[in-house]
Parts: C-alpha cells; sequence; structure tokens
C-alpha cells in the first residue's frame, strides 16, 4: 500500500508568496486509491508541472482556511479533478469559512465550483471525513481565520499529522500525538513568535509534550526570514531527538511499514 507525501514548495506567509523564493503550492498525498491536494496556494499548478505531476488525477482537496497563499489555485486543482468542469468528480474537504464565508472573508472558492464535487465536507474541530482509503480528523487552530482548521491524516501506514497556521495551543499535543510524520507550519526560527503563527521553540514545547513523538518532523509555510531551513531543523532535532527535515520543492517522502524514505523527485533516494 502507497502512502507518499510530494511538496509544491515550503513557503508561506504574505511576503514568501508575493516573492516565490521557495513556493506556495502546498503539499500532496498520494495512496492507491486518493490523490489528495492540501493548501493550493499560489503556483501550485506550475510547481506540479514542473515536477511532471499531473493534476488530472486528483480526486480530493483539503483547503485549512482562507488565506490565499493556501487557497488560491483551489478552483483550478477543482477543474483538473472535475475534468475541465464537464463532469462531477472528488471531494472537497475545508472550514466554514473557504466554502462559505465569515465576515469580510468571503466564501474562497465558488459555489459553481463546489457543485461539481461529488461530496463536499465542512469541518470543524474533532470533525471526520472518510474518502476513499483514507480519514481526515479536523483539529483546532487559532489564527486569523476564526474557523481555520488543521488535520490529522489517517492511513493504512499510520497518520500524519498537518497544523495549519496557527499559534501554540495546548490541544495541539494531543490533537497529533502519535502521528508518524508531523508537517509543522513554522514561520520563524527560535524564538521569534509573531501572532497567529509557531516557531521553532514552540514545535519543541510541542513534541516534546507528546506521549509517542513523530518518526519525523517536516518543517513548513516558511518565512523570509527563515534564512537558514537545515541550521534550523537541526537545532529542533537536537532539542527533540527525532528526525527533522525542512520541506523543499520536490522533497517527497515514502511512509514504508517501518521507517520512511525522504528524497527529492528526479535525485537517488537516500
Amino acid at each position: 500500500m502507497r502512502v507518499e507525501i510530494i511538496f509544491l514548495g515550503s513557503g508561506g506567509g504574505r511576503w514568501a508568496t508575493i516573492t516565490q523564493t521557495r513556493g506556495t503550492g502546498g503539499f500532496r498525498i498520494h495512496t492507491e486509491k486518493t490523490k489528495l491536494h492540501i493548501d493550493p496556494g499560489p503556483g501550485a499548478l506550475v510547481r506540479m508541472k514542473d515536477l511532471k505531476i499531473t493534476p488530472w488525477g486528483t480526486n480530493a482537496l483539503f483547503i485549512s482556511h482562507c488565506h490565499p497563499d493556501h487557497y488560491t489555485d483551489g478552483e483550478v486543482i477543482i477543474e483538473a479533478m472535475t475534468k475541465g468542469m464537464t463532469q462531477k468528480n472528488g471531494v472537497i474537504i475545508s472550514n466554514f469559512t473557504v466554502l462559505e464565508g465569515f465576515g469580510d472573508f468571503e466564501n474562497a472558492i465558488s459555489k459553481y465550483h463546489q457543485s461539481k464535487a461529488l461530496k463536499r465536507y465542512i469541518l470543524y474541530p474533532k470533525d471526520s471525513a472518510k474518502i476513499y482509503d483514507m480519514e481526515l480528523v479536523a483539529t483546532k487552530t487559532k489564527h486569523g481565520d476564526p474557523y481555520g482548521i488543521g488535520i490529522r491524516i489517517k492511513t493504512k501506514k499510520g497518520d500524519i499529522g498537518y497544523t495549519g497556521d496557527t499559534e501554540y495551543i495546548d490541544s495541539l499535543i494531543e490533537d497529533f500525538d502519535g502521528v508518524r510524520v508531523f508537517i509543522a507550519n513554522i514561520v520563524r526560527k527560535k524564538n521569534e513568535r509573531i501572532r497567529g503563527h509557531l516557531c521553532s521553540n514552540d514545535v519543541i514545547d510541542l513534541v516534546n509534550s507528546m506521549n509517542k513523538k513523530p518518526e519525523l518532523v517536516v518543517m513548513n509555510h516558511m518565512g523570509v526570514k527563515m534564512t537558514n531551513p537545515e541550521k534550523e531543523a537541526n537545532y529542533i532535532a537536537e532539542n527533540i531527538g527525532t528526525n527533522v527535515i525542512p520541506a523543499k520543492l520536490g522533497l517527497k517522502i515514502e511512509l514504508l511499514e517501518e521507517g520512511y524514505l525522504s528524497y527529492m523527485i528526479g535525485q537517488e533516494k537516500k
């Protein structure tokens, strides 16, 4: 049973999105039955083309919250998923704001595009959705979108956790305890906190509070002030005692029955 994670960039926040120095295409999880795209921000389709990943096979879309670095290419992904909007296909999973709008936030995915999915889920923390050969469980966040969520993805080879955008809150410990791969949106290094986001020290505190630590932590959604991701990954790893790597455009992680492989697409596995 195949479980793969493929990153279409590693950038996050306004300035990283504008400059596109790291890419903001989100990431994908591929299994035997599911081709899930998570948070397709600006450039997702271009990055997929660069990596020779076809969008046509996509059958599920997850958007964590209503900020453009997470949703901008979502409608185009839906158009690919539905064969150019000619047939109903696939599943859309998101929060209330993205699909319905709230306050100053208009719905980020049009009702027209939503209508072409076979199924649509609006999730709140602790809600779940079973799709194909995986289950998604929504997790709580504290961010600018009051309905923002993260996700815990249950696969046949263990769980994958994704924080979405959030500052440190205690519920993250229970929400992601025991995941095999923990994808954390870390905007700033060390103890440089900004409202609504995690810094490296937050992730250290979070992982060290878990009963069962992840096998691998992946740094994602890094801002422009994260100038040396490899050095920061080493800093986090030294303080949590588990493997940490920064996401990159083309990073692929394969979950095995025991352990994992990580390599860049087009390069030799190591």
